[in-house]
């Protein structure tokens, strides 16, 4: 029992290229909180704004990452049409 499975291979690439764009406009830098204040609460949220810098950055790479190997798919399955 097969069933043929149709990929609109437009709306595909057109669903990458938006998630690209959003990627790439989304905004990782954060401003750090200075001054004179000394309290240990200022330091920690330093510290958590450049981790969360970090996982920003992080979870960008992993959407480029996975929307290339979905073009690599896409283009696989091209082939085999």
């Amino acid at each position: 029992m097969s069933q043929e499975i149709k990929v609109r291979y437009g709306d595909v690439e057109e669903a990458i290229s938006k998630i690209d764009g959003a990627a790439d406009s989304f905004e990782t830098s954060l401003e750090e909180i200075t001054g004179s204040n000394e309290l240990n609460v200022v330091d920690k949220l330093n510290e958590l704004s450049q981790l969360l810098v970090e996982v920003s950055e992080a979870y960008k790479q992993v959407l480029k990452e996975n929307n290339q190997t979905v073009r690599t798919t896409l283009e696989d399955m091209k082939q085999v049409d």
